[in-house]
């Protein structure tokens, strides 16, 4: 069985786009010693060009300023970003807030939405992932022990989280 990958010619010419793109002015980044500041600061010009190219938080729906690309489509175009750890970060789809992005863009509330997904489009925001326990192997979200529980108007957090992706963290 053979799988073809092969793509329209509009599309491809997008590809061969971030391929070069990712080579000529993204892997300079990583020769580079930057702390978080200095790395936002250097990659916000990149962003806007990706923004300008129609590229940017192409995993989202148009609605959100995606391109709404396929499984397909979003494969392919991450085979060229896997090839950078700052390419995602430059393109608007690292992961945690990627999948973060998705799950509000789907089921937030609009004070969700206004809290947090347009501020993780515009590049004002990063998210977090913490769901590995200590005590529960696994990434099965029925065996967190975590809990939280309402206390006027904040949250009292019980339970201890193992690894947590980026802090959360404003870019600004």
């Amino acid at each position: 069985m053979s799988w073809d990958f092969s793509t329209e010619p509009e599309f491809q010419t997008q590809l061969d786009w971030v391929g070069d793109f990712v080579r000529a002015e993204i892997y300079p980044l990583e020769t580079l010693h930057l702390d978080w500041p200095q790395l936002r600061r250097a990659v916000a010009p990149l962003q806007n060009e990706v923004k300008a190219r129609g590229l940017w938080a192409a995993h989202l729906s148009p609605e959100l300023g995606g391109q709404g690309y396929g499984q397909v489509k979003l494969g392919l175009m991450h085979e060229l970003l896997g090839m950078s750890p700052y390419a995602p970060l430059v393109f608007g789809n690292q992961a945690p807030d990627s999948g973060n992005t998705e799950i509000l863009a789907e089921v937030g509330t609009a004070e969700q939405k206004q809290r947090w997904l347009y501020p993780l489009l515009a590049g004002e925001l990063t998210s977090a992932f913490a769901l590995t326990e200590r005590d529960n192997a696994g990434a099965d979200p029925s065996n967190l022990a975590s809990t939280a529980a309402r206390d006027g108007n904040g949250w009292i957090l019980n339970g201890h989280k193992w690894f947590i992706t980026t802090p959360p963290s404003l870019t600004s």
